[in-house]
């Protein structure tokens, strides 16, 4: 595991995301009614961030164009047949700080 401080909780607004770029990878931390999330930071509709999406339960959705992903799974809610999803990466909270497994 690869743990990296993405974060502080305080950071993230309520319902919202928030952005981390390590590197060449971009995610979205939320925090969520089922505890904090990270997906990779772009929705698989056009490319654009998710970031600013909203958290309704455990459902994304996109700012864009209303695509919807399950924060826990990644997957793609939207549209039905292929169900490809958005990565998601392990994370933990110590402290005021939320850290993010990058591996």
């Amino acid at each position: 595991m690869e743990w990296l401080r993405a974060c502080r909780v305080q950071d993230i607004p309520a319902g919202r995301g928030w952005p981390v770029r390590f590197g060449e990878l971009y995610l979205a931390v939320f925090d969520t009614p089922v505890g904090f999330r990270a997906l990779e930071n772009r929705c698989l509709h056009v490319g654009n961030p998710i970031d600013d999406g909203s958290v309704s339960g455990t459902v994304l959705i996109c700012p864009w164009h209303g695509w919807c992903y399950d924060v826990e799974t990644g997957d793609r809610l939207t549209t039905a047949g292929r169900r490809a999803g958005l990565r998601t990466f392990p994370v933990r909270v110590d402290g005021d700080w939320v850290y993010v497994d990058v591996h």
